[in-house]
Order: C-alpha cells, then structure tokens, then sequence
C-alpha cells in the first residue's frame, strides 16, 4: 500500500502498457464485418431479374397493342414517338419473365406508308422499336396474325415483318412475305428449351389480301401441316390465335372448337388475343390425354378504348419445364392491369376523341380513383378485381395466382 502512495507513476506505466496491449490485440484480431444473405437478396430481388433454372421458360403474354391516334399523339415529339413510358409502371409485373408475348395489332410501316389509327391502321416504327426494347415493353415473342395486318396491301405486310425482324427478337409468326415463308415454323431455342411458335387468325379486314399474307386458322390443311411437323421437332408448341366476338366476356363455339383441334394435334398452350376483352382461361384435353393451357382472351393492353372492359386487361404468365418424358406447362398467373385517361365530360358527350389525353398504363391494383373518375362510383379496384377474377376462373379446373 505504501509502495503504490509513494510511486504512483509506476501504476500509471502500467496501465498505460495494459492499456496498449489490449488495444493492439483488438485490431489484429477484431472478427470481419458480416453482410447478412438476405439483406443482399433484397437488394438484388428490386434491381435484376431471377435467373430461371435451365430446361424452363417463364412467359409473360400481353394483349392488344392498339396504336390509336391518341395513343400516337402523346407519344409524339416533335417529328419522332417516343412509347417506352407507356410501360414503366407495368414492366415489373413481369421483370423475371425469358420469353415476352406481345399482339401488336397493326402494322408498323411508319410515315412511308401514312400513320394512320383507327380502322385502318399503321403505326410509326419507333412503336416496334419501343415495344422491343428492354426500356419498354420487352416483347420478344411477336404475334402479326390479327384481322388489321392486311389493312393496305401485301408491301405493308412485308415491311412490318422487315421491322420486326430487324429488332433481334425471338420470333416473328402470322403474317408472312411468301407462300414458302407461310410454311416455315418459327423455332427458338432458350435455357435449352425449344419452342415452336405458330400463329393463327380468324379473318382479315381486308379481303383482298394475298392467300399467303396471313395465316388463316380454317385452313385445316396448312394447321395440320404445320402443327404436326412443330410437335415433332419441339420440345414446346405455342400457338397464338386472334378470334371471338368483340367485346364480348362469352368464348364462342368456333373458338372452343379451334382450341380442341389445337389441343388434338399437340398445343401446350393456347394464347387467344382479338375480343379485346378478358375471357376464360382453362385446361383443354386433347388426343391421348394432352392437357393443353387455353388462355381464350388476355384482353387489351396498350389502347385507348372507350369501355371499362376494353382498359382492364394483365400479364399472363405461364412456365414450360422441359422433363424426361417431355414438357409440362405449370404455374399459371394473371396479373391485372388497367389503361386510364382524362377526358372531360362535355368532350366525351361530343365524341371528341381526339382529346383524351394523360394516358396512363398501370397494375391495376395501383389505379385508385382511376376507374370510378372515369366511369362512376360503382367501379372501384375491387369491383374491377372480381371481374377479373370471375372472367378468367369460370372453370374450376383452373386456378389463377395473383
């Protein structure tokens, strides 16, 4: 005790030294920071896609890309288009999908030809470009059999399918330059999954179109011949058929008997685009027990209808798993969408189309207000869900995942 009162720098140094040796000891051998798994996956599930296992292939299909007048004009700047924010808030419905179905229902031949809306249309070429690009719609899987795609004349056929081809997609089907072209099966391959895409429609506007220009789904012969070499060469056949009756939720006899033929002779799935409405989407058993995956209308997507049914359309989506004994088509999902714009009353009681204008394409379970602004209070997100809903799952066999 006396020894410490009467050196007290002696304690002092050795503190300090104590002091050193364990400050030291906590810099060499402190443990490394550790970044939790799952703080990183979230960060990366909001900034890139999902990588889809190989021998599967996620789809996502699209409706009716309608380029209506007001649809060109707001996209319009100057002397160019510009329709990529057309789908910046509907583009994460379906981020993680590999292969984007779109039915670009008009020609897209550009001022060469005349712009032009509806009923006779043909869009800028910037609408291909923008519905390829990975910065707007990400279509890859490109349906050109509608009634519209003989609108002007066989050269206009062929410059679109130029167009198309020049964007690098997967496939282009339905509409085609030459007699030996609408005999040719559109196949791509991807995560080691071959596709054969076929794509059909049930008339042309214009009845003067070439025998050869568009592929007509009642002509049972070029369907045999066509879907009986793709189910031989494929792993997976996808079929797009532009049908049914206009605006109406009711899928027609013919389209119910197309879909069993298609079934029959080997279809995975059917996709069904034209009414401009949903429709029900259901299992089909062809030959030798085949399930094939009806969707028979996934509605609008892009346009400026004048129905609350013609706006609300979605994403469908759909896996093909490539398996030992061949493929099998899982995980069916609809993800709702609706197409909203402004227009006064008094413009729509004078019919003035030509001012609806703020065109907004969104999930519709973003689109609050929207439906009831537009078209009354008894149309809310909710009601508009359950129409959805009950459209689409009328067959029990089928169940929707939201």
């Amino acid at each position: 005790m006396r020894l410490i009162l009467r050196k007290p720098w002696i304690f002092i140094w050795v503190s300090i030294l104590v002091l050193l040796l364990g400050l030291t000891a906590y810099i060499l051998f402190k443990p490394k920071p550790v970044h939790a798994p799952a703080t990183k996956q979230s960060t990366l599930s909001t900034t890139q896609s999902i990588k889809t296992p190989a021998n599967e292939l996620r789809f996502a299909a699209m409706g009716d890309m309608l380029a209506h007048d007001t649809v060109n004009q707001q996209a319009q700047t100057g002397k160019t288009y510009d329709y990529k924010s057309y789908f910046t808030h509907i583009r994460p419905l379906y981020k993680d999908a590999d292969v984007v179905f779109c039915n670009p229902e008009t020609l897209v031949v550009g001022e060469q030809f005349g712009i032009s809306g509806y009923p006779t249309f043909n869009a800028p070429n910037e609408f291909a470009r923008d519905l390829a690009s990975p910065q707007g719609a990400g279509c890859n899987l490109i349906n050109t059999a509608t009634n519209h795609i003989g609108d002007k004349s066989q050269a206009t056929i062929d410059a679109t399918l130029d167009e198309w081809k020049s964007l690098g997609v997967l496939a282009v089907a339905g509409a085609n330059h030459s007699a030996e072209e609408q005999n040719t099966i559109r196949y791509f391959t991807k995560n080691g999954v071959k596709v054969a895409f076929l794509a059909f429609a049930d008339y042309s506007n214009n009845t003067g179109v070439s025998s050869y220009g568009l592929n007509i789904y009642h002509n049972d012969a070029l369907v045999k011949q066509l879907m009986t070499e793709a189910r031989s060469k494929a792993d997976a056949v996808i079929v797009s058929m532009h049908w049914g009756t206009e605006d109406s939720n009711v899928v027609n006899p013919d389209q119910i008997a197309a879909t069993q033929r298609m079934s029959d002779l080997g279809a995975d799935v059917v996709i069904g685009t034209g009414p401009h409405v949903l429709q029900q989407a259901t299992w089909v058993t062809g030959q030798g027990g085949k399930r094939t995956l009806a969707w028979y209308s996934i509605g609008n997507m892009l346009s400026s209808q004048l129905q609350i049914n013609e706006l609300t359309g979605g994403v469908a989506g759909f896996t093909i798993v490539k398996k030992a004994g061949g493929v099998s088509v899982e995980s069916p999902t609809f993800k709702a969408t609706f197409m909203s714009y402004d227009w006064s009353a008094a413009d729509k009681a004078a019919d003035n189309l030509l001012t609806r204008h703020n065109l907004v394409l969104q999930p519709l379970a973003s689109a609050t207000g929207r439906p009831e602004a537009m078209f009354g209070s008894q149309y809310s997100v909710g009601e508009r869900t359950k129409y959805v809903h009950d459209t689409l799952t009328t067959d029990a066999t089928l169940t929707i995942t939201p």
